[in-house]
């Protein structure tokens, strides 16, 4: 025969799981767990008694954002400037152009035909290329650092510039 005590504590527990499964609208099983529909709300404490101070969730720190840049400022450099098979950079008055990176170099035709063309003279890298023109302008923006040469299709070596590019 059972024990008093065993029998108390089997009515207990099948008060328990009927209770569950009328409250959840379907029958208990021993394999799937009763979850309780709603949600627990916080009690109110008696007027008078201080409450605890409030838990925060630690909100994650922003993603780092980029420096931003200056805006990609414009250089100018005349192709066949005084009548002649040369570029003249506007600033400094080389052949060479010094910019930084997101900077915009602009080629504009002075005279004679031309082009400006990416590479080493005479066989081109397919960075940029005007194509050959007798007027007008042709530019180029650079996205990256390094130093790029570049010439003329149409004149060779007589007829190259530089572009540096720093960070």
């Amino acid at each position: 025969m059972r024990s008093p005590r065993f029998l108390l504590l089997a009515a207990a527990l099948s008060a328990a799981a009927l209770s569950a499964a009328i409250s959840c609208g379907k029958s208990s099983s021993p394999t799937e767990p009763v979850v309780p529909t709603a949600t627990p709300r916080a009690e109110t404490p008696p007027p008078g008694a201080t409450q605890p101070p409030a838990t925060s969730t630690p909100v994650p720190a922003p993603m780092a954002t980029p420096t931003p840049t200056p805006g990609s400022t414009a250089f100018s450099v005349q192709v066949g400037a005084g009548g002649g098979n040369v570029f003249r950079d506007m600033t400094s008055g080389s052949s060479t152009t010094t910019i930084h990176v997101g900077d915009k170099v602009t080629w504009n035709w002075v005279s004679g035909i031309h082009s400006t063309t990416s590479g080493n003279c005479c066989s081109g890298d397919g960075r940029w290329n005007s194509g050959t023109m007798s007027s007008g302008s042709f530019s180029h923006t650079f996205p990256s650092a390094g130093s790029f040469p570049y010439f003329c299709t149409v004149h060779g070596s007589m007829m190259t510039g530089t572009v540096v590019v720093n960070p």
